[in-house]
């Protein structure tokens, strides 16, 4: 009998622990640990800083390219110089031989004034006899002048010989639009010239960038091909927008250029005032241009900001941000509004 007892107590035993095990509260769980991120911070810093609008362009002719054109129709035998090659005033540039018709009109010309002069000569003759009046005279010498007016037009033109077309100045050929052997008639092109030193600058730019560029404005202009940097003055403004759809803007350089090159060019167009910060400290998304600021805990609060200007590895902010914060610049990027931020020693 004692021995069921005991059994029965053991078992009982066994059942009570059982069920304390199931029925018992579980452990706590460790607590996750709070987000955080590793950045850099700075302290804000207003500035006033010259506003810079950078663009490609290239060494034009513009104003200073003349077209040498022929006075009268002509033959071309040939030409002396080349597209690009630079020239003196006064250097050969083609020669022209006269053609057919130029040749007859200035023999007609030239015969007219031998009829000319000998009908003066009867009429003075005339004259002397009284069978002719001073008014008769007067009408011949008149018709006289008149031709030798004509033959005198005809060779300042250079109708009816062969010309040399000289350099009118100092310049460089842009262009040879016609070719040996060809008949002009007077007027035509027969090349482009560029007046060494009136070279210009033309470079294209955004409406919005164009918009606050004016004449007078300082630029500073490198070369790509030659690696140099010259100053340069904004002269004009297009007022409307070329084929690219951007919108010409034309300098003048304060140094020698060559024809043709590209450049680099950045205007000044004032100065604006903000905070200047690291680029690596704005960033974007569908919400516009943000920025994280850190309290005195190191939490980061979001901030949207307005970008009024880039500067090298710099970007301008409008002024609005809180000074007494600092600003999260390498690594902002991890951080989310609200996040706690590590902040990362500066590399010794």
């Amino acid at each position: 009998m004692k021995t069921r007892y005991l059994i029965f107590g053991m078992a009982a035993l066994a059942i009570c622990a059982a069920l304390y095990f199931w029925s018992r509260p579980s452990a706590p769980a460790a607590a996750a640990p709070a987000p955080s991120a590793t950045v850099r911070a700075v302290t804000l810093t207003r500035q006033t800083v010259p506003m810079q609008i950078e663009a490609a362009g290239n060494i034009v002719a513009g104003v200073a390219q003349t077209d040498i054109t022929l006075a009268a129709p002509g033959i071309v035998a040939g030409f002396s110089v080349q597209p690009g090659q630079a020239v003196t005033k006064g250097q050969t540039l083609a020669e022209i031989l006269p053609d057919p018709q130029s040749i007859a009109t200035l023999h007609k010309a030239q015969s007219a004034v031998e009829a000319a002069a000998a009908a003066r000569n009867h009429v003075a003759a005339l004259l002397s006899e009284h069978l002719a009046t001073q008014a008769d005279l007067a009408g011949a010498t008149q018709t006289l002048q008149s031709a030798e007016a004509d033959v005198a037009a005809l060779r300042a033109a250079g109708t009816g010989q062969k010309l040399r077309i000289q350099a009118p100045f100092d310049g460089t050929v842009v262009a040879i639009p016609t070719a040996a052997g060809s008949m002009l008639q007077a007027g035509t092109a027969l090349l482009q010239l560029a007046a060494a030193g009136a070279l210009r600058i033309r470079a294209g730019f955004t409406e919005a960038d164009a918009l606050h560029i004016q004449p007078g404005n300082p630029a500073t202009v490198t070369l790509l091909n030659a690696g140099t940097t010259l100053t340069a003055t904004v002269a004009q403004r297009s007022a409307m927008l070329d084929a690219t759809g951007l919108i010409d803007v034309t300098l003048l350089p304060q140094g020698p250029v060559l024809l043709g090159e590209p450049v680099d060019v950045k205007i000044n167009s004032g100065s604006v005032t903000g905070d200047v910060v690291p680029r690596d400290a704005v960033l974007s998304d569908d919400q516009g241009d943000y920025v994280f600021l850190l309290d005195g805990k190191n939490i980061a609060h979001r901030k949207n900001v307005q970008v009024l200007e880039s500067v090298d590895e710099s970007i301008v902010l409008a002024p609005g941000l809180d000074p007494a914060m600092r600003l999260a610049t390498t690594g902002a990027y991890q951080l989310s509004d609200g996040m706690t931020a590590t902040l990362q020693t500066a590399a010794p």
